[in-house]
């Protein structure tokens, strides 16, 4: 239960302002001696499909500073852990309306095979917005693989220093902003549609894998159904504060920033924002 949400971070993908034809980009100019590279993540795959691009593995080594957007130590696990439950004495069951609780606890019963003792101790103390999450996750039949952790243990290997761009509570804090109602109706659609939930997924990891960001975006349902305030804190807010925090590392040294996929794409995105700077981005082809 402890990375239930730690996938959100590649979801919630909507129409931008460049062609998304590349996972990874190559920051330049703007006085750069030296680039720097943003690569868009997925937070999960699963273990047979996970796959790391050489040309990503070799832009990192070339790197003398590597970014992730959070802590990913077992203390900030535990404060993220404790953002997506909720708190002691309640649950699903007295937040929700009696009917979609009902729909809820069902569903997880016919499609998962989760008892109703179990779903009650376990599954209905996580909010909803990381229930419905969790459910592509548990979809996949098969153990998964975190790219955050697996480029945090590269650079590692690489002896880069290593920052996150923001402290685990800051995101705590912007799943909290998501309006329980809205969480609910996220849900109960991802409920609805998740015969195509798990296909269109199925088809983001052959189109993350290929590069085609076009095609993760156009794939992607949308667990929070693009909702504005979602959109506005999660990651609008947070990409304009990361911002300066990118725009100082890359002046001072070549840095690596790996951030989801979904913090590249739109106007407040970090490729246009970036541009807005005065920097060159330019997409960089991949392997597989």
């Amino acid at each position: 239960m402890k990375k239930n949400l730690s996938i959100i971070l590649f979801l919630l993908c909507y129409q931008g302002v460049f062609s998304q034809n590349s996972i990874l980009w190559e920051i330049s100019g703007n006085g750069l001696s030296t680039p720097s590279y943003l690569m868009g993540i997925l937070k999960f795959i699963g273990e047979k499909e996970f796959y790391l691009p050489k040309e990503a593995v070799a832009k990192l080594a070339a790197c003398k500073t590597f970014v992730i957007e959070d802590q990913v130590d077992h203390k900030a696990q535990l404060e993220l852990n404790k953002a997506v439950h909720f708190p002691e004495g309640k649950s699903l069951a007295t937040e929700l309306p009696p009917a979609d609780y009902e729909r809820i606890r069902s569903f997880f019963e016919s499609e998962f095979k989760i008892p109703k003792a179990k779903f009650e101790k376990e599954f209905s103390k996580l909010i909803p917005l990381a229930l419905s999450i969790n459910m592509t996750r548990m979809s996949l039949g098969e153990q998964v693989r975190y790219y955050d952790i697996e480029l945090l243990t590269l650079a590692k290997k690489n002896k880069l220093e290593t920052y996150s761009l923001e402290p685990i509570n800051r995101e705590s804090a912007a799943i909290q902003a998501f309006p329980m109602k809205d969480q609910d109706a996220a849900l109960l659609h991802s409920i609805t549609n998740f015969e195509k939930q798990k296909s269109e997924y199925l088809k983001l990891e052959v189109a993350y894998l290929r590069g085609d960001l076009d095609k993760v975006f156009e794939y992607s349902l949308h667990p929070t159904e693009n909702n504005p305030i979602f959109i506005e804190e999660f990651y609008t807010k947070r990409n304009l504060e990361w911002l300066p925090k990118i725009v100082k590392m890359i002046n001072s040294k070549p840095s690596f920033v790996a951030v989801g996929v979904s913090h590249l794409e739109g106007e407040k995105g970090l490729l246009n924002l970036l541009k807005e700077k005065g920097f060159t981005l330019t997409p960089l082809r991949v392997s597989h």
